[in-house]
């Protein structure tokens, strides 16, 4: 059997990481760890080194893009995909592919196809 795909969730809205992490887990068998903001997610990811990140962009004190930024400049974390997840409609696709990221998932999202399209933006 293969080990689950790891990810890291980090959002600091508490009712969207649960539901991300129990749609991601019971309908896609992933290991979801959470975080409730950028300084802890970072933390988590060099502690589990998991396949994928997840990262709201607006968060206080350290937003998506920071976390981003910091994860791609470690070298024990730079491989590790980075998706954007966002309320804005407007993104600077640009800045999105400077940073290294791996796309962007805009919210409201489809919970029945969100771990397939968090694949598709980590090919």
């Amino acid at each position: 059997m293969a080990p689950a795909f790891r990810l890291v969730l980090i959002d600091d809205d508490p009712d969207l990481r649960k539901l991300i992490a129990l749609t991601l887990s019971f309908s896609a068998g992933w290991e979801v760890t959470t975080a409730a903001g950028g300084v802890e997610g970072i933390e988590e990811v060099r502690r589990i080194k998991p396949d994928a990140v997840v990262v709201d962009i607006m968060m206080p004190e350290v937003d998506g893009y920071e976390v981003c930024r910091r994860l791609k400049a470690d070298l024990e974390t730079a491989a590790i995909p980075v998706v954007f997840l966002t309320a804005r409609t407007q993104i600077d696709e640009e800045q999105v592919r400077d940073l290294g990221a791996a796309g962007v998932i805009i919210k409201p999202f489809d919970t029945d196809t969100i771990a397939d399209r968090i694949l598709d933006l980590c090919r």
